[in-house]
């Protein structure tokens, strides 16, 4: 009988065998945080890993800052309409105020009235806007017709100066205003005064011929109440 005779295997390993095993295992850990990572990302994971807490502060600190923005805006816009409105408001106040004087005139009042001027002047560009109201008192509904002159006192390079606004207004062929109404009317003057001139008050001077002769005049300061002064820069 024989007997069984052992038998020895050789097995060859490639001398960087272990260098595979070890980047096949780097690699597929490295995947296996890839996807982890794409996952926690996609699924808005509060993991801190994923979401880096000082990230999500500085987000939440730009998101506030952006509603403070539109917030202020909101508020400054706010304000500006109502001062607006309330600008609106007075203006028709005011008008109402008038066409109830010229409408129901009280027995106190004229036969016209001249009305204080409205002023606007840019000490920049010298120019002036000027608005005068005309408007029957306690006189019947007859149409009135005349002329009004619109001067402007002030002191030119250190000396009393007077400037007569007709005379610098190119739509006007005469020195004066015409003057033709029923009821009201309304006189708007924008000129540019010369180089130098400080307006200092208006005197306003009405005549009328028809249907009676009627003469009135005032004079307003543009500090006072009367007549209002702006000046833009």
């Amino acid at each position: 009988m024989k007997k069984h005779q052992p038998r020895t295997m050789v097995v060859r390993v490639h001398p960087h065998a272990w260098r595979w095993r070890a980047g096949a295992a780097a690699g597929a850990f490295a995947i296996t945080l890839l996807v982890g990572y794409l996952w926690g990302a996609s699924s808005g994971s509060e993991i801190p890993f994923f979401d880096n807490p000082e990230e999500k502060l500085r987000d939440q600190v730009a998101q506030l800052s952006v509603e403070r923005d539109v917030d202020q805006q909101t508020l400054r816009d706010l304000r500006a309409s109502l001062s607006d409105q309330a600008a609106e408001l007075n203006e028709m106040r005011e008008m109402l105020a008038l066409y109830r004087g010229v409408m129901m005139p009280d027995d106190s009042e004229e036969v016209v009235v001249l009305r204080p001027p409205t002023v606007a002047y840019d000490a920049i560009s010298h120019s002036l806007r000027l608005v005068s109201l005309v408007h029957r008192g306690t006189g019947d509904h007859k149409t009135y017709e005349g002329h009004l002159t619109v001067l402007i006192e002030g002191l030119l390079n250190d000396e009393t100066d007077t400037v007569n606004l007709a005379a610098l207004d190119t739509g006007q062929e005469d020195n004066m205003y015409s003057i033709r109404f029923r009821y009201l009317q309304k006189v708007q003057v924008a000129v540019s005064l010369p180089k130098g001139f400080v307006p200092e008050s208006v005197v306003s001077s009405l005549s009328l011929d028809e249907p009676m002769v009627v003469t009135r005049e005032r004079r307003d300061a543009l500090g006072e109440t009367t007549a209002m002064v702006m000046v833009e820069r």
